[in-house]
């Protein structure tokens, strides 16, 4: 009877000292729409799992930051293996990678359909576009690529223009509609590419990277806090005709939760 009291109270104890399965998952989202409507996707299927979720909107190099200090738990948003390099070096073994979360990524800079130029090789010189190229946020991986190229091609009479994806996609539309010369770091699936007034220059040097994907990282020690949290971060694949389906339907239905569960709906019905 004693040893089965005392197994009882080492059993009481033992649960008593044994943390509570976190039921609350902390999100990074980049505000370009690509990483908003994954980071969409998300939210719902933890939710509809049981858990409380938060987004916060954060700069790119903040993802790998907050991810590898504890302050946040899981990002869709963080692109690799090289626009992230340097931030891959500093904070790689306190995070997880989960793998790719989308299909790889077309990079490049893209002008509107009109224009007389076919390669990045022909800026060289051209004086197009006022000799900028609209781009993201500093530390965006299509910023980061498009910086690193330009030097290899020797464009270094260009300049990068450089906003949130608020202003990048103004200022692209802006272009566009008023039909001005106009130079854009791109990437594809996008929805800034979607537009048929748009085309690639051909990257004649092949200077930009062509495995560059979005991946799932996670906090060290989420594995522990919320397993079924990890395994549903782990399931969220999508190719590209579905991130370019998600895409077309945000793009046609501002509410974005609205718009991926009309995306939902759809896909579960093909």
């Amino acid at each position: 009877m004693k040893h089965r009291l005392l197994l009882m109270m080492g059993a009481l104890l033992l649960s008593a000292c044994s943390p509570a399965e976190q039921k609350h998952i902390r999100l990074l989202s980049g505000d370009w729409d690509s990483a908003r409507v994954t980071t969409e996707l998300a939210r719902q299927d933890l939710e509809q799992a049981g858990f409380a979720v938060t987004v916060e909107q954060v700069p790119p190099g903040q993802i790998w930051s907050k991810l590898a200090a504890g302050e946040a738990d899981a990002s869709l948003a963080a692109w690799l293996p090289d626009s992230s390099r340097h931030h891959a070096e500093r904070f790689f073994d306190k995070l997880h990678d989960l793998g790719p979360n989308g299909p790889v990524l077309k990079l490049g800079l893209a002008v509107p359909a009109s224009a007389g130029l076919s390669s990045i090789s022909e800026l060289a010189g051209s004086d197009y576009g006022s000799n900028k190229v609209i781009g993201m946020m500093p530390g965006h991986g299509s910023l980061v690529l498009t910086e690193q190229a330009l030097a290899r091609y020797q464009l270094d009479e260009y300049r990068l223009l450089t906003g949130s994806g608020e202003a990048y996609t103004h200022l692209v539309n802006t272009a566009i509609e008023q039909q001005l010369p106009v130079v854009i770091a791109a990437w594809s699936p996008g929805s800034v590419m979607m537009n048929e007034r748009l085309k690639w220059l051909k990257d004649d040097q092949g200077y930009f990277p062509t495995t560059e994907r979005a991946h799932t990282l996670v906090r060290r020690g989420l594995e522990d806090s919320a397993p079924q949290a990890m395994a549903v971060l782990s399931q969220i694949r999508l190719n590209e005709q579905q991130l370019t389906n998600l895409l077309q339907q945000v793009a046609a239905e501002p509410d974005l939760t609205v718009a991926v569960n009309k995306w939902r709906s759809e896909t579960e019905q093909l």
